[in-house]
């Protein structure tokens, strides 16, 4: 896969020709660019049910580290990612800050 991090997405691509993604994080970023506000989750439908956007989330929360930033999960998918991955907890902003 291909990846591609834009300032509002995060795409996969099965090649460098491909006009158009088969997996996709939409998000804004808020806080001074400091929090991403998941918005929705996207696979296309030849590729569900292949695990392919679990990968994709665990591959944008790597960078989410890397950048030492904080994610609000508002995609139901995201939300439901992050109660059945402890491991990642740490990076969901807190209500308070």
């Amino acid at each position: 896969m291909i990846t591609k991090f834009t300032e509002n997405s995060f795409d996969y691509y099965r090649s460098e020709s491909d006009k158009k993604p088969v997996a996709h994080i939409g998000f804004s970023l808020l806080d001074n660019s400091q929090t991403y506000l998941v918005e929705h989750t996207w696979v296309d439908e030849s590729a569900r049910g292949t695990g392919l956007a679990g990968k994709i989330t665990k591959d944008f929360l790597a960078k989410v580290t890397e950048d030492s930033k904080k994610v609000i999960p508002l995609c139901p998918y995201t939300k439901k990612f992050f109660e059945n991955h402890a491991e990642y907890q740490h990076l969901l902003k807190e209500e308070n800050n």
